[in-house]
Parts: structure tokens; C-alpha cells; sequence
């Protein structure tokens, strides 16, 4: 399986079984890049971090909503047969 590494560009070849890298290739470096064009990347790097941050931040947020949902769903459940007894997973042995 080929994955392409969408921070560096590296194409990966990954073995679907393991998940053990067989090959990688690296993209070409510009060596004729000026200071200005150095500079730049970096600035927007910064952009694209506070983009992944901010995106998180709001699934963090939705975390808890979800987690709330699913707790009320587990109790209305339990609610509504109290005769069975959860297994304990400690005697599945």
C-alpha cells in the first residue's frame, strides 16, 4: 500500500499486514529557494498549526456532547431492563 505523508510529501510503502514501512521516498529539495520563500513557509506553517489546533479544539468541545449522549443512551438502556446483570468481563474467562 502506498500513503503519501500530506506534512513532508514522503510517499511511504507500507506493508497492510504489519504496518512495517518496506520504502520511502523523499520529495526533492529546492536548493535554489531564497530566504524570503524560507520565511514564508514558515509563516504560513504557523497558519496550518493554528488551523489543526483550532480543529481539534472543536472536536474536543464536541467531545463532551457526544459523551454525554452516549451516557444517557447507556442509562436509558439499563433503565429499561433492570432485570439483566451487565457481565463482568473478568468472568468471560
Amino acid at each position: 500500500m502506498q500513503v503519501d505523508c500530506p506534512c513532508c510529501k514522503t510517499k511511504l510503502v507500507v506493508d497492510a499486514a504489519t504496518g512495517t514501512i518496506l520504502s520511502e521516498e523523499r520529495p526533492k529539495t529546492d536548493l535554489t529557494a531564497t530566504f524570503e520563500q524560507a520565511m514564508t513557509d514558515v509563516k504560513s506553517g504557523a497558519a496550518r498549526r493554528e488551523d489543526a489546533f483550532s480543529k481539534a479544539f472543536d472536536r474536543t468541545k464536541n467531545l463532551d456532547d457526544l459523551l454525554q449522549k452516549k451516557f444517557d443512551e447507556a442509562r436509558r438502556k439499563a433503565a429499561s431492563d433492570p432485570d439483566t446483570k451487565p457481565k463482568n468481563p473478568l468472568d468471560l474467562d
